[in-house]
């Protein structure tokens, strides 16, 4: 007995309902009023399938892949679904097997065993399905990514920081030495202060042969004790000094007030000598040191060596 092919029929109600070739399914469509005329009726389906009679005119009206297995176009009110295939989709059924598009359009039977295999659209492209995430996207790769570590920018700014400290320690300590050996005690007064300038202008003095500064730094006490109680003695004296002593540097070595208001200034004055400790000629300058305590007094306003000895 031969069966009426699946397609879009009248159930009788008014509507447009799909047969699939055995029964009725829930599929519902609207007709155009072109086609409700001519559709047979859900009457007429099933008597022309008992009967064995194909309503070939009106099926292949209404079946859309039977119509476009004959290039007819859809019906009006039977949607189009060849318009909505995309691009990579498998081909209908008329293209991909005409025999079977024609033999379900002459009513035949349909070999299942010689409709070709189902092909993946997406299979040939190497694309992943429509709305599905590319390889490496999402919250996973997120989640694995390798990070960056920032540790190097903590050893930089250490390296900075070190190489800092090592340039203030170089630059400081020297600077700290060279103060200890120049000024090694300290003046803790305005007094104080004035009569280590008082020693340094003296020594000034006789380094330059200066007998104004020799005089400001000295009490006429001192002078005269001294055997310099006028300026050509004192330059002679000076130059001499200056002949017989080179590279003559003074270190203060304690600054101390007395109790009868007096201040005592102790230096160590270091030197090259041309001579020996027997007063003769040396082959290379021979280096010395001497220890001396000034006694400094105030004159007026001013402060003045009153007295010096030596070890």
């Amino acid at each position: 007995m031969t069966t009426t092919p699946p397609g879009w029929y009248d159930d009788g109600h008014g509507a447009m309902r799909w047969w699939d070739g055995a029964q009725w399914t829930e599929h519902v469509a609207q007709p155009d009023a072109e086609t409700d005329a001519g559709a047979p009726t859900e009457a007429d389906i099933v008597a022309a399938s008992e009967a064995g009679a194909v309503p070939g005119a009106t099926a292949l009206e209404l079946d859309p892949a039977a119509a476009a297995a004959y290039g007819v176009p859809s019906p009006a009110g039977v949607p189009d679904y060849q318009a909505y295939a995309a691009a990579g989709e498998p081909a209908p059924l008329a293209e991909a097997a005409p025999e079977a598009g024609a033999a379900a359009a002459a009513g035949a039977p349909i070999d299942a065993a010689a409709q070709p295999a189902y092909q993946d659209p997406y299979a040939a492209t190497g694309l992943p399905p429509a709305g599905y995430p590319a390889n490496g996207a999402g919250g996973f790769t997120a989640a694995t990514e390798r990070r960056k570590s920032k540790l190097w920018i903590l050893w930089v700014v250490l390296g900075v920081v070190l190489l800092g400290i090592v340039i203030a320690a170089a630059i400081v300590i020297p600077l700290l030495f060279m103060s200890m050996a120049t000024s090694g005690g300290s003046a803790d007064s305005e007094d104080e202060r004035a009569a280590v300038a008082a020693v340094e202008l003296y020594d000034d003095a006789w380094q330059d042969a200066d007998c104004e500064a020799f005089t400001t730094s000295t009490t006429d006490q001192f002078r005269a004790d001294s055997g310099f109680g006028d300026c050509d003695s004192f330059v002679t004296e000076a130059e001499l000094f200056d002949e017989n002593f080179d590279d003559y540097e003074v270190a203060i070595d304690e600054v101390a007030t007395n109790e009868d208001g007096t201040i005592t200034v102790t230096t160590t004055e270091s030197f090259l000598s041309p001579l020996d400790e027997e007063g003769n000629p040396a082959d290379e300058p021979v280096p010395g040191a001497t220890v001396y305590h000034y006694t400094v007094v105030a004159v007026g306003d001013e402060w003045a060596i009153d007295g010096l000895t030596y070890e």
